[in-house]
């Protein structure tokens, strides 16, 4: 067997994952890695890594009282292949055993990352580099687990043998590995598209320009909701344009989208809209949360990866004739703790009749349905706002469908179009994974000066939550005069 020495063509779990997404990504960036985008970490995928770590500290409580375990080894084999086990565990009788930790509540066995796949990885790897791997176990979080004062990792902790699941893939993960190893020495490949072109735009590579350079920017993949058989069908008769596509073709909703494109104008439907504004019932209250979660819980009463909202942002319009005229309400914790002081303050400025306005209202009615768990004296009147709740961004599914909100219907693509002068752009947070980071920085931060600054920055970011959903309301209303 021939001995690789060329790091580049060293193929670690993090490039097979690569692979297993989009097999021309991987070869570009072993043989052209000038040209390869390397995707940023969103600030998402940097807490999912922290969390990891946070997670690893309490397996390895779990670990205490065994001797023969050792964490972060490497693997290695003659051609080419490397991983690191999270934890090896070595066996009396010279076999080892496997553990992959993993900061989920649960396995995840489907794309964009298998973590059965992963563990067959692993287990292939430490048996080409010469171990008998006798088991494999997968460590996740246990969701029921709730907190009451110290971490308990035994109880925390799911240990689940996944031995099993994982030999049955062997042979497939073993010939996708070959055919890893095989692509990237090919010095050249047909660099004109790649597997991604049969995916929905949120499945693209990162190096998807580069392959595709044939993709109009208003492409067929601004439909929302496409199905792969129609993607299937459009790559393979080379109809990218939306021109090229008919209305029969597609659903209901995504003619809407198509029609949008070829008027080069937004589809209204004053029907859609006259029937939010005749269920609406003044005063009006448009109602945005802020949550932080963490894998290991960090409050009594929680569990892992719980949502617990921190800040909310209220604007009130009380006169149906006079919807320019607004009040605006807020709150933001300046402690970690259990949302009672929220819910309090929710009560204060939320009027007992009149609706909710929210944007995507499942997220609102799920975290006032938790927190009425926790608090079952606050439970009325949390399901009371759920049961007046009405969705605004349910209009732009097929009341108001504009082209220039590139298949989403999500606030910060609607916003900028229909509301241009309001923008998320030039704000400290813009998101609400960036509005939790710098919570925890504001209550860890021990310098006044900083703390105020966050403070303003986050309640800033909310308000334009609301606001911006006011001004949106306000706009549609034109369309019912």
């Amino acid at each position: 067997m021939v001995i690789i020495t060329n790091h580049d063509m060293q193929i670690t779990k993090s490039d097979f994952i690569l692979y297993l997404s989009c097999k021309k990504s991987l070869w570009l960036l072993k043989n052209k890695p000038e040209n390869f985008v390397e995707g940023e970490s969103s600030n998402f995928e940097k807490r999912l890594s922290a969390q990891g770590e946070e997670v690893e500290r309490y397996v390895l409580k779990l670990f205490e009282g065994r001797k023969n375990f050792k964490t972060q080894i490497e693997f290695k084999t003659q051609d080419g292949l490397y991983s690191k086990a999270d934890i090896t565990e070595y066996l009396d009788d010279g076999c080892i055993n496997i553990y992959e930790i993993k900061s989920t509540n649960s396995i995840k066995t489907g794309p964009p990352h298998d973590q059965i796949k992963d563990a067959a990885f692993q287990t292939i790897v430490a048996e080409q580099s010469g171990k008998i791997v006798k088991d494999i176990y997968i460590i996740h979080l246990n969701k029921e687990y709730i907190k009451k004062g110290d971490i308990k990792p035994k109880e925390l902790l799911v240990l689940s043998n996944q031995t099993e699941n994982v030999r049955e893939i062997i042979p497939q993960t073993r010939n996708e590995i070959n055919a890893a190893q095989e692509l990237i020495k090919n010095r050249q490949i047909n660099e004109q598209n790649c597997s991604c072109l049969y995916s929905g735009k949120s499945n693209h590579c990162d190096n998807f320009k580069f392959f595709n350079q044939q993709i109009p920017e208003k492409s067929f993949y601004l439909l929302p909701r496409i199905h792969k058989n129609k993607i299937k069908t459009f790559v393979n008769e080379n109809r990218y344009i939306l021109d090229l596509i008919g209305e029969e073709e597609v659903s209901e909703n995504q003619a809407l989208v198509l029609e949008s494109y070829k008027k080069d104008q937004p589809i209204v439907n004053r029907e859609i809209i006259n029937n939010f504004f005749s269920i609406i019932e003044y005063p009006l209250h448009f109602l945005d949360y802020e949550t932080f979660n963490s894998a290991i819980p960090l409050l009594d009463r929680t569990s892992p990866h719980a949502h617990i909202p921190f800040q909310f942002s209220i604007h009130k319009i009380v006169d149906q004739n006079h919807v320019d005229n607004f009040s605006h309400n807020e709150y933001l914790s300046e402690e970690l703790k259990l949302p009672e002081e929220l819910i309090n303050k929710l009560e204060q400025c939320i009027s007992p009749s009149g609706s909710i306005i929210s944007w995507n209202k499942s997220f609102e009615n799920t975290r006032n349905k938790e927190m009425g768990e926790l608090f079952p004296s606050k439970q009325n009147f949390l399901s009371n706002l759920n049961d007046r709740t009405i969705d605004i961004a349910d209009i732009f599914k097929n009341g108001y469908v504009d082209i220039e909100f590139e298949g989403s219907i999500s606030l910060k693509k609607v916003l900028p179009v229909f509301i241009p002068e309001l923008s998320y752009e030039d704000l400290e947070v813009s998101g609400g994974t960036d509005a939790m980071l710098e919570w925890f920085k504001m209550l860890e931060t021990k310098d006044e000066v900083h703390k105020k600054k966050i403070r303003k920055n986050l309640l800033k970011y909310c308000e334009l939550d609301t606001l911006a959903m006011v001004k949106i309301f306000q706009k549609l209303k034109n369309y019912i005069k």
